[in-house]
């Protein structure tokens, strides 16, 4: 079936959604596969990625913008498999935070390395061109759009 036709006003403005659409489902096909290889689903390999550091699972929550109780499942399954553990928040000793264990270490070093070598569209630029992509991509999410977590 033939996908319907738009007449845009802008065919180049055309071609940057088009293009963005298309490396966005590039990432997120490559995301999918770089969790699995490591041996996780698509929402544990986001929550090993946020864990850079020990947060609190709403702090968790906030930046996959979930539920916290979707992160206390995806919690209880890392920590069940030994990569992360639970302890008191300095802070706030009833609150609780995600700290990974040596063993989660390894595998977020693991994700972060098959989800960056290898990632679509990243990988083929050289540090020139990523130094002006990511100007590019900051400068429009600076204007009223959708903003990154960082």
């Amino acid at each position: 079936m033939a996908e319907p036709s738009i007449d845009w006003p802008d065919p180049e403005g055309q071609e940057i959604v088009e293009r963005l659409f298309a490396a966005d489902a590039a990432l997120r096909a490559h995301f999918e596969e770089t969790a699995a290889a490591v041996g996780l689903t698509v929402p544990q390999a986001h929550t090993m990625l946020q864990l850079g550091q020990p947060l609190r699972m709403g702090q968790i929550a906030g930046q996959l913008h979930c539920e916290p109780s979707h992160v206390t499942g995806i919690a209880d399954a890392l920590e069940q498999c030994g990569f992360l553990r639970r302890e008191p928040d300095p802070d706030d000793r009833r609150a609780k935070r995600l700290v990974l264990t040596a063993s989660g270490q390894d595998l977020r070093g693991r994700l972060l390395a098959y989800l960056f070598e290898r990632a679509p569209i990243i990988s083929v630029l050289n540090p020139d061109q990523r130094t002006a992509l990511l100007s590019l991509l900051r400068l429009a999410q600076s204007t009223g759009g959708p903003r990154s977590p960082r």
